[in-house]
Parts: C-alpha cells; sequence; structure tokens
C-alpha cells in the first residue's frame, strides 16, 4: 500500500522519517521502500548574494560573491539576467549531482573560475523555466538544505501489511498507529452528513443473504453534474498509485484511501424498479463486470442486484451496466460490510483482484460503514454540485454489532513476555491501540476491542499488542523459567530408537520414504482379497492418480527405493524403514495406524575375487538379523518355520513369536513377486511389528560374575527325523541342561550313507561351566546322559 506521508502528515503529526520506517517496521508494518516523486534535493544548499558584479571578459555573465553561512564567500559565474545582490538562491557546489542527472565540475568560465552554480527551476526540476534563476523566500536560512525552502514532491512510503491487519488499509488506519506509537491527536476531514434536501430517495434497500452481507448503507446524491476531477484530488490519487477517472468515481476511490472503507456509485437511474438487493448468485447466472469482461457466477458467490438482474459482484467489482458515465446525474453510494470470506472465495475463483476485494478481504470497519457513505455525499455535492436525497439508507444484516468481550489477566501478560508491567501499565498500553480495560474484582481486566480491529479476538491477541506498542525491542531478555520433566516416549518409539541403532550397526542404512502408494502396489505383493492390508485410505487431494491411497504395508516403499538403486547401478541395497501404515476401519471411523519396521537385503549374484565360494542362503542372514534384533530388545523368541506371507518364498521364510504372539517375519521374497518389482538378485524382507512388541513382556536382564573355571565342552550327533525343527530341539535341550548350560550351537548337519533316507544328522555343542569349581567328569556324563535320554524320548533321536 502506497502512504504519502504529506497527506498523512494533515491527519497526524509524524515524527521524522528514520523514526517513523523503524517504529512502524518494529510493530509490525513493514516499509518495504520510500519514493520519492518529485527531484532529489540532497546536497543542494541555500545561499544569499552579497554582490553582483559584471564578468571582466562577458557581457552577459555576472561574477557573485555567494554566502553559504559557513566559511568564506564563494564567487559563482552566473548567465541569468534577473540575479541581484540580497537575494537567497539555491546553490550547488562542485562534486553535486544535479536532479537532472549531471554532476557538476569546478569549471573556468572566460577565464573566470566558477567555485559553483546557482540553479535555475528547470535545472532543480520543478518546472520548465530556465529564463532565469529561482528567487527563494527572503526568510530562507542561509546554508540549510534547499529541501527547507523548497517543496519538492510527495514522499511515499511502500507498507506491506499482514492479513490480519486490514485495518491499516488507510491513512486512518496509519494514523492511528502513528498515534499508537508517537503519541498525538488524530484530525479527521469533515465526515458530518451534508445538507439533506426533502427529496425522497426512490430506492428500498434489501439484504436476501444475511449471513454474506453484515451491513448495507446507501447514499443518494441527485443532481450533481459528471466531469473531471480537481487537481488536489488526482494528486492525491495519483501518488498513492491510483488513476484519476471523473469527479464521482474519484470521491469513491479518494473515500477508500481515507478511511478503508470501500464505496460503490451506481447510476441511480439504470437501476431497475427502484430496488437494491444483496443477494446470492444464481448457478450460472452472467454479469459484464467495469473491466467489459462477462463473467459467469456462481451459487456461492455475493452479488448486489436491482428488481431483474445483478448489478454487481458484491466486494469485488461493480457491473458495467449500471456504471457512472458523462450523463449521469443521480447516483446511488454503497457502503457496505461484507462477510470477508465470501468475497475471498469469489476473488480467487474469478481472478479478479481489486482495492475493494483487498480490503473486504481482511475484514472493514462496521462502525465505519455509515461514515464513509456520509464523507463520500458531502464531496460530491462540494465537487460534482450534487445534493442529497432522503435519509440515509441503512439495513443490517446478521453480524453482532459489537466486538466481543476479553477477559485478559495482567500476569498471564507478564508470564508470556517476561515483563513485570504493572496492572495500570497494561492498560494504558491497550488503550493507545483503542481497547477499553476495565478491571475486575479477581484481579483480570475485562477487554473490548474497537470495531476496526476484526483480528483481535482472543487473549493472546492483547498480549501482541501489548507487546508491539511497548516495543519488541525494548522488551527485556531473561531466561524463562520452566519445571523440566524427564522426556518420556510411547514404547513402541522406545523399541524403534533401540531397533535402528542394531540395524545400523548390522550395516544396514535408515531410509525415510512419503507415506503414499499405488493401490497396485498391493496386488503386486500378491496380497489376498480379504487381506487387512487390503483396506487403503484413499487421498481426497493427491499428488498424482499413481500414488493416491495412504500406503497399508512399509514393504513397497522400500521396493522402490532398491529399484531406483539398482537402476542406478549401486551395489547390494541393505535399507529399513521405521513408520506408520495405515488401514481403513470402515465409514467413519479414524483409520488402524500400525507403527512398525520393515527392512529390505538385496544381494549382488556374484561374489568378490577373495570370496570364491557362493554365500549362504539369504535366509538365514534375515533370520539372523531379525533374531539379533529381538534379542536385543530383550525378547525371548520362538522360532516359527511357516511366516504365513504370500510375498514370501515357500520354505525360505520364517517368523518369530513372543509370548505365543508373532511379532516378527521374515524371509525370500518370491520369484514372481520379486520380477514384478523388477528387482534383481536374491532378496528378502524382514517386518516387525513394533505396536505388538511392545505389549510383550521384555526379559528382565541378568548379570552374572564371569566364571574363573575351566569350561566343559560336548558335542552330540543326533539322528531325528526330518520334520524335527532344530530351534525346538535347542530349547528342549536348554530347558534340560538348566542354568550351567552357557552356551549351545548346532555345528553341523549330515544326510547320506550311513544316516536313513527320512533321518538327518545334527551335531549340537554344548558347553557347561560353573561359577565355584571345575566340573567332575562324572557331573558331565550325567549331563549328557540326562539330555540324550530327553531327545529319545521326546524326539525319538539317537547318537550316532
Amino acid at each position: 500500500m502506497r502512504v504519502p506521508l504529506g497527506w498523512l502528515a494533515q491527519w497526524v503529526p509524524l515524527p521524522p522519517l528514520a523514526a517513523l520506517r523503524e517504529r512502524l517496521t518494529l510493530g509490525g508494518l513493514e516499509i518495504e521502500g520510500v519514493e520519492q516523486l518529485g527531484p532529489d534535493l540532497t546536497g543542494l544548499r541555500i545561499g544569499l548574494v552579497l554582490e553582483r558584479g559584471p564578468h571582466p571578459n562577458a557581457d552577459r555573465l555576472s561574477l557573485c560573491r555567494v554566502d553559504l553561512g559557513e566559511g568564506a564567500p564563494i564567487e559563482v559565474v552566473c548567465g541569468a539576467p534577473n540575479v541581484a545582490a540580497g537575494q537567497k538562491v539555491a546553490v550547488a557546489l562542485p562534486g553535486q549531482r544535479l536532479p537532472d542527472g549531471r554532476t557538476l565540475e569546478r569549471s573556468k568560465i572566460r577565464g573566470v573560475v566558477s567555485n559553483g552554480m546557482i540553479l535555475s527551476a528547470r535545472e532543480i526540476g520543478l518546472a520548465d523555466d530556465h529564463a532565469g534563476i529561482l528567487v527563494l523566500d527572503p526568510a530562507a536560512r542561509v546554508g540549510a538544505p534547499l529541501a527547507e525552502a523548497v517543496a519538492a514532491g510527495e514522499t511515499v512510503l511502500e507498507v506491506a501489511l499482514t492479513p490480519n491487519r486490514g485495518d491499516c488499509a488507510s491513512l486512518l488506519g496509519l494514523a492511528r498507529e502513528v498515534r499508537a506509537h508517537f503519541g498525538g491527536e488524530i484530525a479527521l476531514p469533515p465526515c458530518e452528513p451534508p445538507a439533506r434536501a426533502e427529496v425522497p430517495a426512490g430506492v428500498r434497500v434489501e439484504i436476501e443473504d444475511a449471513e454474506g452481507c453484515h451491513r448495507y448503507v446507501g447514499r443518494v446524491v441527485r443532481g450533481l453534474r459528471v466531469g473531471p476531477s480537481p487537481a488536489w484530488l488526482r494528486e492525491r490519487l495519483e501518488s498513492a498509485g491510483l488513476r484519476a477517472i471523473n469527479n464521482v468515481v474519484d470521491v469513491t476511490n479518494l473515500v477508500l484511501l481515507e478511511l478503508g472503507q470501500p464505496l460503490h456509485a451506481f447510476d441511480l437511474d439504470r437501476l431497475r424498479g427502484g430496488r437494491v438487493r444483496v443477494r446470492a448468485a444464481t448457478a450460472g447466472e452472467k454479469i459484464r463486470t467495469l473491466d467489459g469482461i462477462d463473467r459467469e457466477l456462481a451459487a456461492e458467490d455475493l452479488v448486489i442486484a436491482d428488481a431483474e438482474r445483478a448489478v454487481a459482484i458484491a466486494g469485488v467489482m461493480g457491473g458495467a451496466e449500471s456504471e457512472v458515465h458523462e450523463g449521469t446525474t443521480n447516483v446511488l453510494l454503497e457502503s457496505a460490510q461484507f462477510r470477508p470470506a465470501r468475497v475471498r472465495r469469489t476473488a480467487r475463483r474469478l481472478g479478479l483482484q481489486s482495492e475493494a476485494s483487498y480490503r473486504f478481504e481482511r475484514g472493514v470497519d462496521r462502525a465505519g460503514v455509515g461514515r464513509a457513505a456520509d464523507r463520500a455525499a458531502r464531496l460530491l455535492a462540494e465537487l460534482a454540485g450534487g445534493s442529497v436525497a432522503g435519509e440515509l439508507l441503512d439495513v443490517a444484516g446478521s453480524a453482532p454489532a459489537t466486538p466481543p468481550e476479553i477477559r485478559l489477566d495482567p500476569g498471564r501478560v507478564n508470564r508470556l513476555l517476561g515483563t513485570d508491567f504493572p496492572q495500570d501499565e497494561v492498560r494504558a498500553l491497550l488503550a493507545r491501540v483503542g481497547v477499553a480495560a476495565e478491571p475486575e474484582p479477581g484481579g483480570g481486566l475485562r477487554c473490548r476491542a474497537p470495531s476496526y480491529r476484526n483480528d483481535l479476538a482472543r487473549p493472546e491477541d492483547l498480549v501482541e499488542e501489548v507487546a508491539r506498542i511497548h516495543g519488541y525491542d525494548r522488551i527485556p531478555i531473561r531466561l524463562p523459567l520452566a519445571r523440566l520433566a524427564s522426556p518420556s516416549l510411547p514404547p513402541a518409539r522406545r523399541l524403534a530408537e533401540r531397533a535402528r541403532d542394531a540395524l545400523v550397526a548390522a550395516g544396514l542404512t535408515e531410509v525415510m520414504t512419503l507415506a503414499f502408494m499405488p493401490p497396485g502396489d498391493l496386488d503386486r505383493l500378491d496380497l489376498g482379497l480379504d487381506d487387512p492390508r487390503r483396506r487403503t485410505v484413499r487421498l481426497l487431494n493427491p499428488v498424482s492418480e499413481e500414488e493416491s491411497r495412504l500406503r497399508s504395508t512399509l514393504l513397497p516403499s522400500l521396493l522402490r527405493v532398491a529399484r531406483e538403486s539398482q537402476a542406478r547401478r549401486l551395489p547390494g541395497v541393505r535399507i529399513f524403514e521405521l513408520g506408520r501404515s495405515f488401514r481403513a476401519q470402515g465409514e467413519g471411523a479414524f483409520p488402524d495406524e500400525p507403527y512398525g519396521l520393515a527392512a529390505l537385503l538385496v544381494r549382488e549374484e556374484r561374489t568378490s575375487l577373495w570370496e570364491p565360494s557362493a554365500p549362504p542362503p539369504l535366509f538365514f542372514e534375515l533370520k539372523g538379523l531379525a533374531e539379533r534384533v529381538l534379542l536385543g530388545l530383550g525378547y525371548a523368541v520362538a522360532f516359527r518355520a511357516d511366516a504365513g506371507e504370500p510375498y514370501l518364498h515357500p520354505g525360505a521364510g520364517g517368523a518369530f513369536e513372543v509370548d505365543g504372539r508373532v511379532v516378527a517375519r521374515f524371509g525370500e521374497l518370491h520369484p514372481e513377486v520379486a520380477a514384478a518389482f523388477e528387482m534383481e538378485g536374491a532378496c528378502g524382507a524382514i517386518e516387525l511389528e513394533l505396536d505388538a512388541l511392545a505389549a510383550c513382556r521384555e526379559r528382565e536382564p541378568r548379570y552374572e560374575e564371569v566364571s574363573r573355571q575351566p569350561p566343559a565342552r560336548r558335542d552330540l550327533a543326533v539322528v531325528l527325523g526330518r520334520e524335527v525343527a532344530a530351534g525346538d530341539v535347542l530349547e528342549a535341550i536348554r530347558r534340560t541342561a538348566g542354568r550351567e548350560l552357557v552356551s549351545l550351537d548346532v555345528f553341523d548337519r549330515y544326510e547320506g550313507p550311513g544316516v536313513p533316507e527320512d533321518k538327518v544328522s545334527l551335531a549340537f555343542r554344548l558347553v557347561f561351566q560353573r561359577a565355584d569349581r571345575a566340573y567332575t567328569e562324572a557331573e558331565i556324563a550325567g549331563l549328557t546322559d540326562r539330555v540324550v535320554k530327553m531327545l529319545a524320548h521326546r524326539f525319538g533321536g539317537e547318537l550316532r
């Protein structure tokens, strides 16, 4: 917004420009720049001509001695015929840049050195006259800057407003802001209702859409003459960035700039039926706006209509069929308060941003609607010769007439700002922005904001006003006092942090992907139609149609990352992700959001030069990694051979249970699934359900002193049926051997000659160790025999 300072100074006393810019900026109104509309007089000074004599070598030149208020007078060669002793003149010294862009240099003119230049009005940039020098007021101060004696043009501030400060989109609003920061009284222009002729208005106003229009005021002015505006009015509009059109339209724009209330002038004789209706548009209704474009309206748009058709888009732009023209003699002045959201939606949908919509979108002062109509009618009577007819047409809509009451605790103000303002000072600061604050018996304040401050609705808004007017830069720096509580994470998040550390230590890299996925990913995973992961959450406004669902499982995101890595010829992929999945739970219900972990390992087919043998199946690495994470988290796990997932290879997948509940699944990807995701090489996945794991009982850590006694090792090769799971055998041996079995491993598996075809030989290594003494041979034999008998009884095992 452009604010001419000369115009603003007529409303409120102004401080120096530098102080004004600084305080307004600190108060929340950003000053984007300062524009000088006239010539730049910086460096030019006021001089006194002490003597004028003839030039020794030229008849048409004069040699003048000029006093600049300090030091010795200077000699200046001047060619103007009107220069004379005793005159106050404008002087430029060598090195000075003149307003026309030239830089003055010390020069010798007809053999005499000129130490400066006495300027004409044209050389200063004030007029075209260059027949003689510019003679200043005799009262001008010698040696002072020329700007003290010459009005060089308007200085304009470029002010940027935040959306909540619509009250400052006028000279009155800026004057209030200056008064709040610097004090002084505001001098309003004459806004009293003009003399009214005893002639009926001849028009009736009706508000049919009370939700969209809170108040509508009309003034009828008859017998006016449309013509050019006077020079002072055109200059004010142009300095503020508006184009002068005619005296009627220019008056409405002037009042908009002065009071912040948009007005519109209708040609009264073009309004049909003597009615003005504020109503909602009908879908598909058309109107030609003032810019000559036919626009189609929507049902949510608000229009001003006569008895037959729409004549303006409320708050945005008037219609061409009712605009003021050269032959207009009677006008209806409209001043209204429309619902900001309605105006904003209409302006954006139609692509129409106007000075009126800019202010209506931010909210106008309900109490100032009638004042603006009176001010405009008064100006039209003065400048266009019109007379006001009838009473003020004032119709109210649905909005409350008084601002809401706000309760404010001065102690809360000080706690939030780190200040120690007494209650009276808080009241005084609020009074500077027009907020009336009355003390309450309990010690608080009962506050009511002025009608023009639509942004003040909560106690926090008033706290901000106290800080803003006092000055953010004047608030002392104090460290806040607060009770510090130990950070607490949900159980699933604590597990996630520990699982992340374990996977990173195992050489995996964490990735973070967007929580979107295409529906086709679930088909590629070969999930059944009744699988819960099929219940996806559809996005209303997706980034792209290919990613129109929230993910119901983490695995597809990792597969896409791995595919991109392989496309860039990166070596084997080892990645994991922690995050939530989303599964719909029915109409109107919030989706289920399980928190989990997924890891993906992709192994290259070839081996390196120093690894000539093929690596073991990927299944064992996945199993070991999953077990390592779960044991590291403190859980006792049980292995289950079948993972139960359709996207894992049959016979190459498994699961881990804790307390009888499956918490982890792992295995190699099914070849068809890997092909559907365009994966190359052996590929396997691990999925941990962290929410389910958090509900399980953690194993209490147990610490024992390291034994100094020698361990006793025994190897047992046992022939077992192929259907017997090694994990079940290991668990049975641990339970049978007791706590003194410190280590147990399977170190060999054999099938072939010497072992029946339906059998397999597993070799177990048992390590026993006591803390108090060494084992005897008899004790070790007894423990071993007990284990062998258990294997024979429970699993039908035989020693080889």
